[in-house]
């Protein structure tokens, strides 16, 4: 809000306010005894009944937050592969998934013969490292059953599953996220001969769904021993698919082919191992859930995926009431700004959310959304801006049972689906400084 729509609202206001001036005169001498503590610059009206004042002096406590566990299933997003990150350390993810039963099909027992089978993936144009260099992939037989806990609707970043011990597909070769249309990995062959001897008996293993499932249980792409970087697939019954090949001896040689999609999108999900050994994470172990700022350098850490987090909390909101009778918000900002230095070879997030969350860091709420705004110039000023206006008046009157913090993460979907990670100064960081901005009115 610029100047001169300061001086429409005050002349706006002026008439109100004059009929009650005898007693706002009284309370003024008062009012000015409880500004203790904030230094402001002073926007007063031309009839001098109102200060609409701006201080940038509320106190902050920023800590990072270790999640015991995060949702990453039903996001459609097969995430696999190793990242070594300097600040957030290594990054192991691999994908569970199961496959259904392919539909009813007509092979003939003489004259048709297996040929191979492949596992079929959809690159979604993300990738986490360095797209240049070969990658490496695996698939494994999953042997225990693909299923929520009970009383649970999601699949969790530490969720686990039993496979085989050797895996039965794999891939090596470079991942041109943006340009590749499929990724192709060579399955066993073994089971592909066991899968179409079954299809052309009409096994009762692979004719009913419900059967086929405890036949075959689904499968684990992870990264294999030479992975250095994670990449992103679209997990769709369209886009992720086992296809058999297989040919039969007609008048001609015919090339025929099966497929077992994925099924059960709310059950594919991504397994995150974060290891912070050697970074400045690396306290948060054991019993350690949270550090604070200052002592990460008076910074903090956003990587959802892995379970790292941003909490922010401002402790003295309900000090604001004895800043004077008459005393109203009007607007509350806060500006947070990424470490330089820190995101050369990581994309930052293209926006940044705020939630309200409890003592526990359990989210209640969703409050705001800063959009990334980039200076391009001299890249100082690149920062999130939110505002938080109707968090701090409503954190003005309710109890402490009820009172809420502010927990810092990317859109929901950028947070279950990528590594994207933001480090930003707190209020003591003296190149990237988070800010809090307070416009409040003051009646004389």
């Amino acid at each position: 809000m610029n100047n001169t729509m300061y001086h429409l609202f005050f002349r706006r206001s002026a008439g109100g306010i004059r009929r009650y001036l005898p007693a706002l005169l009284l309370v003024a001498a008062v009012s000015s005894c409880q500004k203790t503590g904030f230094t402001y610059n002073n926007v007063v009206d031309n009839n001098q009944n109102t200060d609409y004042i701006l201080t940038d002096t509320l106190t902050v406590n920023v800590k990072t937050v270790q999640q015991d566990s995060v949702p990453t299933s039903g996001a459609e997003v097969l995430l696999a592969g190793k990242r070594v990150d300097p600040l957030f350390g290594t990054a192991t993810i691999q994908s569970y998934f199961q496959i259904a039963q392919p539909a009813a099909v007509e092979i003939p027992v003489n004259g048709s013969a297996y040929d191979s089978m492949v596992l079929i993936m959809r690159p979604n144009g993300y990738i986490a490292g360095d797209s240049t260099i070969p990658q490496d992939l695996q698939v494994y037989r999953v042997t225990s059953t693909i299923q929520t806990a009970k009383n649970f609707y999601y699949l969790y970043n530490n969720s686990s599953f039993s496979t085989e011990s050797t895996p039965i597909g794999s891939f090596s070769g470079i991942i041109r996220p943006g340009t590749d249309k499929t990724v192709t990995l060579h399955m066993s062959d073994q089971l592909g001969a066991q899968l179409f001897g079954m299809l052309r008996d009409k096994s009762p293993d692979i004719t009913a769904n419900n059967t086929f499932l405890e036949f075959f249980k689904g499968l684990n792409v992870r990264g294999g021993p030479n992975s250095k970087a994670v990449s992103g697939f679209s997990a769709t019954d369209s886009s992720l698919v086992m296809r058999l090949y297989y040919h039969v001896n007609e008048i001609i040689t015919t090339v025929k082919y099966v497929d077992f999609k994925m099924q059960a999108s709310n059950l594919q999900f991504n397994q995150v191992v974060a290891d912070h050994t050697g970074t400045p994470l690396a306290p948060l172990t054991g019993n350690v859930k949270e550090l604070s700022s200052a002592s990460t350098g008076n910074r903090v850490f956003t990587q959802p995926i892995t379970g790292s987090a941003t909490r922010i909390d401002i402790p003295y909101i309900k000090n604001l009431v004895y800043m004077g009778q008459f005393f109203k918000i009007m607007k509350v900002y806060m500006t947070l700004k990424p470490v330089l230095g820190t995101y050369t070879d990581s994309r930052l997030p293209p926006r940044m959310a705020l939630c309200e969350v409890n003592k526990l860091n359990d989210v209640t709420d969703t409050l705001t959304y800063g959009q990334l705004t980039v200076d391009k110039l001299y890249d100082k000023n690149t920062n999130y801006t939110f505002d938080i206006t109707s968090y701090v008046t409503k954190e003005q009157t309710v109890s402490d049972v009820n009172s809420r913090g502010l927990l810092l993460t990317p859109s929901a979907t950028d947070s279950r689906t990528t590594l994207d990670r933001l480090v930003t100064g707190d209020q003591k960081n003296t190149q990237n400084q988070l800010k809090i901005q307070l416009y409040y009115l003051l009646y004389k």
